[in-house]
């Protein structure tokens, strides 16, 4: 896939950012202007079809095999070095092949968006004749030059429409129109009205803007921080790294350290000795707050060799970060999930913190675990990789038994502090008033004492509710009807801060209705619990305590997220709120307890992972207690307190819980003993999407006994996804299991095929969505 490039080469072979039916590659002329200038891994402007789009050219060749000789030209080169080095190009190729995506729909999801032109058609009015609509003959459109002979024209009631649009906005892209108006035939219409000459299409290219900064992130001066001194167990595990850095060798080492144990300072020294030697450091995070904290530790330690990539940036800064680190300026690079795919050079250490956590597997479009990606990037670089958490998964777990991964060990905390005290409170024998308070019903005298004694002893406290929104939903007390989002199978959730009843999964949003829809009944009344019911309550419970929510509605707008965190940070909240962002590497050494609002919803869920978990946000959000000069306490509200997650979490014994959950999930054959493939069916028609699923399931299974794969492959399914319907369209899912990812692929891609030639290359209003390896089932 990669050649390199010689000054005779006249054509060139491009994957552009999308999928274009099923051709990977597609092939281009090189003009002579650009030849001295081309090369695989380049970025170019090539034309397909009406449109133009970016590529990146995968080699360059003397001839190529097209009976037609007229090919196009390449319109233009948009770097003046490759973007993409081999390892690169590996990278790309093997992720494609292993998530079952095409070249141009993995090149769409490694770019960033300021980093990928593309044409759009846009529409703009031509001023000339008065028009007419069929239905209203007197009606005169706003065109202000006046002709010598007025002719009328008859516009049905479509084109009306658009025209009218188009005219009130002066300039739109035809993409708006089909949004805006999807019932109507865009393209037949503005056919129609450019023949009228009443509107032009052309196309255009949009120019990415100029970002404020060179960098992301403003630099600061390194070495500002006082030097950390490491303890023996931080010392051993820094010494195994080091030594594979120094080698130039890949090995993978699981770092399993305790909550407070000093992870992050084993990363950065590590980090230290691979710039020293003229490396470079690729460092994950699986949140953009964890971001914001690493950031500012590295910018001490390496000040302006710091770049910095996450999803909250303007994408004129992702661009500016993408070439600056492209460019070799950039010696340490942290970010989320997408970082993965930055172009890094001579890399020496990846690490992927919190390893564990499921925001590293992307749930839309391209189905990618960032960590596993990790792990394939640091082989094909020929470096160390270091997952980091206190609660490994399972899958990271069982490879360091096995001895794929080095296992290193940080069991105590830093200056040997001890980890908080655990509490848990049984709800099922909590007695309660027979009219209970909000904060009676929210918070037992358990938890109560407990914040109102830490608020007065002036220590910070957490609280942890991993559900927000004020109720999960409304429900009449006269029919038992409750209120269900009308695009998806959920109920809508009550946000009463907003006074709006909004789902979480498609953005419907509606005032609350005065009576039930069903029964008139003016009887509607809100049933559970949410972060701002939480909210509210402590403030009747803490009246003069400052209070802050961190959930995923108090970040929408930009900065918010830095803006709650930095407060929290710096003592001026007394407790802070929140859902899961909260449990993930936070140290605020005034944080001296946690209480855990409700440990069962994340239990409850029709997932294999459920217990697992719960067992790492139980673990997680204890151990942002006690990470000062004061010890730390937690107190666990739940309904299962002898569900073994719980008692291990009480215990802070991942060992204990590893054991039994394996021991769970090897008696069904589930991951990380098996290999698994979750495939989606979605449309709008539900009898479309069933007879599909079925007919997909069937091949498997046809192929599967012609094949002789049974002990192989097991095929479960179809059914429909706990979440049936999500913004409209009927979900149904098929799984499969077996001991080899490859056979599973090879499956797959047989049944693919074989479907194609049966209803054709596509299915209209219907989709297959492949997820290897799932991480969420719903």
């Amino acid at each position: 896939m990669f050649e390199s490039k010689t000054s005779s080469f006249t054509f060139a072979f491009v994957v552009v950012t999308a999928p274009i039916s099923h051709h990977e590659e597609l092939t281009y002329a090189i003009p002579e202007a650009f030849q001295a200038r081309l090369s695989p891994g380049i970025r170019v402007l090539v034309p397909v079809g009406r449109r133009k789009m970016t590529g990146i050219v995968t080699r360059v060749s003397t001839s190529h095999d097209l009976t037609d000789k007229n090919l196009k030209d390449i319109l233009d080169v948009l770097d003046e070095v490759p973007i993409f080095s081999k390892e690169m190009m590996e990278l790309w190729q093997w992720t494609a092949n292993y998530y079952m995506a095409t070249l141009g729909e993995m090149l769409s999801t490694m770019l960033p968006s300021g980093l990928r032109s593309e044409s759009i058609r846009v529409v703009t009015p031509v001023k000339q004749a008065t028009v007419k609509d069929s239905s209203d003959t007197s009606a005169v459109h706003g065109m202000h030059r006046p002709t010598v002979e007025p002719n009328p024209l008859q516009l049905s009631i479509g084109e009306k429409t658009v025209l009218d649009f188009v005219l009130a906005r002066k300039r739109v892209a035809t993409k708006t129109l089909g949004r805006r108006f999807p019932s109507l035939p865009i393209g037949k219409i503005l056919h129609g009205l450019q023949a009228h000459n009443l509107l032009t299409v052309r196309e255009h290219i949009p120019q990415p803007r100029q970002p404020k900064a060179a960098s992301a992130a403003p630099a600061k001066a390194a070495a500002s921080a006082p030097p950390f001194r490491l303890s023996a167990e931080q010392t051993a595990a820094y010494r195994q790294i080091t030594a594979g850095v120094e080698a130039g060798t890949f090995r993978v080492f699981l770092l399993h350290g305790v909550t407070g144990s000093g992870k992050t300072e084993v990363y950065i020294h590590a980090a230290q000795t691979a710039v020293r030697s003229g490396k470079r450091v690729l460092m994950l995070v699986p949140e953009i707050g964890l971001t914001h904290q690493l950031v500012e530790r590295a910018q001490q330690r390496f000040g302006s060799q710091v770049a910095v990539m996450h999803s909250s940036m303007r994408p004129s800064q992702r661009r500016a970060e993408w070439q600056r680190i492209a460019r070799g300026e950039a010696r340490v690079i942290i970010g989320a999930r997408s970082a993965i795919f930055a172009p890094v050079s001579r890399l020496g250490l990846i690490v992927v913190d919190e390893e564990h956590d499921s925001a590293y597997k992307q749930e839309e479009g391209v189905r990618y675990n960032a960590r596993d990606l990790a792990v394939v990037r640091g082989r094909i670089s020929s470096c160390p990789v270091v997952l980091g958490s206190a609660t490994p998964s399972l899958e990271s777990y069982l490879h360091s038994r096995s001895g794929r991964y080095v296992l290193l060990s940080l069991a105590q905390r830093i200056a040997s502090r001890p980890l908080p005290e655990v509490q848990v409170v049984d709800l099922r024998l909590q007695g309660r008033p027979a009219q209970p308070s909000r904060v009676d019903r929210i918070f037992s005298p358990a938890l109560q004492h407990g914040l109102v004694e830490n608020h007065q002893a002036g220590h910070q406290s957490l609280v942890f509710m991993n559900r927000r929104g004020y109720a999960n939903y409304l429900q009449c007390q006269q029919c038992g009807e409750a209120l269900l989002c009308p695009q998806c199978s959920v109920t809508l959730t009550w946000h009463r801060t907003n006074h709006a009843l909004r789902c979480h999964y498609c953005g419907f949003s509606k005032p609350p209705p005065e009576r039930c829809p069903s029964c008139s009944s003016a009887s509607l009344k809100d049933s559970g619990v949410g972060t701002q019911q939480v909210e509210e309550a402590l403030g009747q419970l803490m009246p003069g305590a400052r209070i802050g929510r961190l959930d995923r509605d108090t970040i929408r707008r930009r900065g918010a997220l830095e803006r709650i965190l930095d407060a929290w940070r710096a003592g001026e909240l007394d407790v802070l709120i929140g859902t899961q962002m909260i449990a993930k590497g936070h140290d605020v050494p005034r944080v001296t307890l946690v209480g855990v609002v409700l440990a069962d919803i994340s239990l409850n869920l029709p997932d294999f992972r459920a217990a697992e978990r719960t067992f790492q946000l139980l673990a997680q959000v204890a151990g942002r207690a006690g990470r000062g000069d004061e010890p730390g306490r937690v107190i666990i509200q739940t309904y299962s307190p002898d569900h073994y997650s719980i008692r291990a979490a009480l215990q802070h014994d991942f060992s204990r819980f590893a054991d039994q959950e394996l021991d769970y999930r090897r008696q069904l054959d589930y991951p990380p003993f098996a290999r698994a493939v979750n495939i989606r069916f979605e449309g709008a028609d539900s009898e479309e999407v069933v007879a599909y699923a079925e007919r997909f399931a069937e091949s498997c299974q046809a192929l599967i006994q012609t094949q002789d794969q049974a002990p192989e492959v097991l095929v479960l399914g179809p059914a429909p996804a706990p979440i049936e319907k999500i913004k409209g369209r009927v979900r149904w899912q098929l799984l499969l299991k077996g001991e080899q990812a490859r056979a599973l692929h090879g499956l797959i891609r047989q049944v693919r095929h074989a479907l194609i030639q049966e209803f054709g290359p596509t299915k209209p209003r219907l989709r297959t969505i492949v997820d290897v390896d799932p991480y969420s089932m719903l």
